[in-house]
């Protein structure tokens, strides 16, 4: 079957991480990818990615500097369907292929723009290396958690308990204070995401108006994506149930050693059953009787769980100490709770679950022969992805490039021509939103912002999460109904819901909608064009029943082991800004926004998912292996977690302040070597550079040799850790839209990172602020024709909690 983007024309100039991995997500579902680069260009893109993320493409050569390789370009453009550039601002406009350019000849085009801070604005012209802007947005302070969460610290306040420090000997990743640098490049990733989504919504907006129109985002955008949820700032911080302790820095996480020496993450934290368990010699076989909703030992996520914590941590280290990893693991499958081994990526690609499960898959690369990396992370039932081979060898494609251009391509997919305007990308789409916890909600959070019509569906229990600071951030945009559906009367309000429905989202483990009637097997007999999520944490197969969650999901798949420089002897980092279950999330937003073009086109529904372990490989998918299990070559953040190479890496200032250099390319080496005296710094001689680079930093501040690299042409950036508190009040930040302000019933005035992705013609939108639990109860019933008394019963008899918010 041809994927979701077949017949969809794809020119790639992008080069770093986040294009490269956007369009390898198209390739991987039926477009046709050709990355065009000069054939003396020197590519950012990591060397070890590269041959992962260019899969599947074609690749040519066309110099867009002379006149012969523009007026190709042009050529391919006319009949193309989108265009993916990461070029710094101005520089498709001088080379005469900007999207007015390009539009004027194809209106139908796509374009995608990338860039590092936006096309204008203060900070446009600064350098957009994926670090530098981690560095400007103090994320790096982020990775280890900030004291007090990082609201607190936003709004000046030092959290709960501030008397308190976090356990002794808690140590996650290098051992000492200050920034670290994380393997993961969270900006690109975060703004991979939301090019990926912007392309598949305009895409799917183009079927609607017949138009074309430009897509940009950013990696300043991309970090705010990556600490979308925790990066708020509310009127009423002191509201019940909104502090939560798991993003304070002093908390546990449940990261234990154990016997052997391996680690293991253990998530969601049931301290009992583990103190229980390793109660005597052996490890003990003890069940467990409750939910962890349930269950009156938990840890609570309000402040008294934070001291319960860190008094409990010594005993539960010591617990884990005494059996070996593999022990804990079978102990946590039998008892069903959250356990697993942190593997390097080696490791994790070696699974064999992963490969027959498709996350990981096989291929020929040309030069290495067969290699294991990340498969298809997008799954739909009537248009399968497939990874279609290794990377090209550069400019394999360029005589069969230059003959279409001459020529022209094969006839396109014509684009919808019923000329309807839109509003918005998803503008008539109502979703069904049944996810829990974030892995679930934000999907419907992404599509809100998008236009769609998300309705939440609560429990009438989700008054304790929807408070909270996750469950705000991740029901943003969105009206709530609160339904009991273990009661046939709440399952005949669902039932009604769904008969308008365009999209039903949700992550509840294997069978637990089966038995509700609202599987997609079921559903689909009465509404085939319903397109329907449904979200897992783990493979398909022998851990499918267990429960998955950012943290066990990143353990296994290496991201957790990468980030700490497990390599190098430290502890596993479980970062602050990670991007598993909202990576997770995403990806079920644009296999949602996929399926929908696809029906847009053919009239048909389907099924989609993905899985918080497909996020979590994305995340080490500049890795890869050999067929034979021996691992591939990529660059390893070192022991203090300072960068990838000396040329690129956090250097402290004198004023203790920090700064991240970013020397990628040898005339940055040369300068810098000219600037400090030393010629043989441009050398390879690693250590040496370190050595001479360390002193000479800490001679001045570090903002004084950010101006003085600035002069000589050497990318770098001060680490500004107070980035995050200045953001809110930034009056380009609000006038961008990348500040939201709206309101919820608990805090108040509510704002967070707002629209992380922006289209020209069919622009996103903030519909309103978060949603509590049955907010919208009343409003939604009588919208489907329910009566005022058939809602006053439902509600007395508890089918339905109705719990209007007074507007503001």
């Amino acid at each position: 079957m041809p994927g979701v983007f077949d017949g969809v024309r794809v020119l790639d100039l992008s080069d770093g991480i986040a294009g490269p991995m956007t369009t390898m997500h198209l390739a991987d579902n039926g477009a046709q990818v050709t990355r065009i680069a000069a054939p003396t260009s020197t590519s950012l893109t990591e060397s070890s990615g590269a041959r992962v993320w260019n899969r599947g493409k074609r690749s040519a050569w066309l110099d867009l500097a002379t006149d012969d390789g523009r007026e190709a370009f042009l050529a391919l453009a006319s009949s193309a369907d989108v265009v993916v550039e990461s070029f710094a601002p101005g520089t498709a406009a001088k080379l005469g292929i900007d999207h007015a350019t390009l539009a004027s000849r194809n209106p139908s085009l796509i374009t995608c723009s990338i860039t590092g801070y936006g096309r204008d604005g203060r900070d446009h012209s600064r350098p957009g290396y994926d670090a530098l802007v981690a560095a400007r947005t103090g994320l790096f302070y982020d990775q280890k958690g900030r004291r007090g969460t990082a609201m607190e610290y936003i709004s000046g306040r030092p959290g709960p308990h501030p008397e308190f420090d976090g356990p002794d000997g808690l140590v996650r990743g290098a051992n000492r204070a200050g920034p670290v640098f994380p393997r993961t490049p969270w900006p690109s990733i975060g703004a991979m995401y939301f090019a990926t989504l912007g392309i598949t919504a305009a895409l799917r907006a183009r079927e609607v108006t017949g138009e074309g129109q430009r897509v940009e985002t950013s990696l300043l955008q991309g970090a705010l994506a990556a600490v979308s949820l925790n990066w708020q700032r509310v009127e009423n911080p002191d509201a019940p149930l909104y502090w939560m302790w798991p993003v304070d820095s002093r908390s546990i996480e449940g990261l234990y050693e154990c016997a052997d020496g391996r680690w293991v993450h253990h998530w969601t934290l049931r301290p009992s059953w583990v103190l229980a368990s390793a109660e005597g010699d052996k490890l003990g076989d003890v069940g467990l009787d409750t939910s962890y909703r349930d269950d009156p030992d938990r840890l609570s996520m309000e402040p008294e769980g934070l001291l319960s914590g860190i008094f409990l941590h010594p005993m539960m280290r010591d617990a884990f100490l005494k059996f070996p990893s593999a022990d804990w693991i079978e102990a946590g499958a039998a008892a069903g709770i959250g356990m697993a081994l942190v593997r390097s990526p080696a490791e994790a690609l070696s699974d064999d679950a992963f490969l027959e499960d498709g996350c990981v898959v096989e291929v020929d690369d040309p030069d290495l022969g067969r290699i294991r990396h990340v498969g298809s992370v997008l799954e739909f039932s009537a248009n399968p992805g497939v990874v279609r081979g290794g990377t090209a060898r550069p400019g394999q494609h360029t005589r069969e490039l230059l003959d279409e251009a001459a020529n022209g391509p094969d006839a396109k997919h014509a684009p919808g021509t019923r000329r309807t305007e839109l509003a918005h990308p998803l503008q008539g789409v109502r979703v069904l939103d049944l996810g829990l916890g974030v892995a679930g909600p934000f999907t419907g959070r992404a599509l809100a912002d998008l236009g769609a019509d998300v309705i939440k569906i609560h429990a009438l229990h989700d008054t304790y999460w929807a408070g909270t600071h996750m469950g705000l951030g991740t029901n943003r945009g969105k009206r709530s109904i609160a339904l009991n559906l273990k009661d046939e009367r709440g399952l005949a309000v669902l039932d009604k819901l769904i008969e308008r429905a365009d999209v039903v989202t949700t992550n509840w483990r294997p069978g637990a909608a089966a038995r509700l009637g609202i599987d997609y097997e079921t559903l689909r007999q009465r509404f085939p064009r319903l397109v329907y999520c449904n979200t897992r944490g783990y493979e398909k197969g022998p851990r499918s029943d267990l429960p998955g969650t950012d943290q066990t999901a990143g353990a296994l798949c290496g991201v957790e082991w990468e980030d700490g420089a497990c390599d190098a002897g430290n502890p596993p980092l479980w970062s602050r800004s990670g991007m598993g279950d909202t990576g997770n999330a995403l990806l079920a937003a644009i296999a949602i926004t996929a399926a929908l073009y696809h029906r847009e086109r053919t009239g048909e529904g389907q099924s989609v998912s993905t899985s918080i372990v497909n996020a979590q490989l994305l995340l080490t998918s500049h890795a890869w292996i050999h067929a034979d299990g021996s691992p591939g070559t990529w660059a390893r953040v070192d022991e203090g977690q300072h960068g990838l190479s000396p040329f690129y890496r956090l250097y402290e200032g004198g004023d203790q302040r920090w700064l991240f250099l970013a020397a990628a390319r040898p005339e940055h080496r040369h300068a810098l070597a000219t600037l400090v005296g030393e010629d043989w710094i441009a050398l390879d001689d690693t250590e040496k550079v370190a050595a001479v680079l360390e002193p000479r930093f800490r001679e001045h501040s570090a903002a004084h040799w950010v101006e003085v690299l600035d002069q000589a042409g050497v990318p770098a950036e001060v680490v500004n850790e107070e980035f995050c508190r200045s953001l809110f009040d930034d009056p380009q930040a609000r006038a961008r839209g990348l500040v939201s302000e709206t309101h919820a019933g608990s805090v108040g005035r509510f704002e967070d990172p707002g629209l992380l992705v922006e289209f020209s013609a069919t622009p996103g939108v903030v519909q309103r602020g978060p949603c509590m639990c049955g907010e919208h109860t009343r409003e939604i019933m009588l919208e489907y024709g329910y009566v005022p008394a058939e809602v006053d019963a439902l509600a007395g008899d508890r089918v339905i909690l109705d719990a209007s918010v007074e507007a503001r």
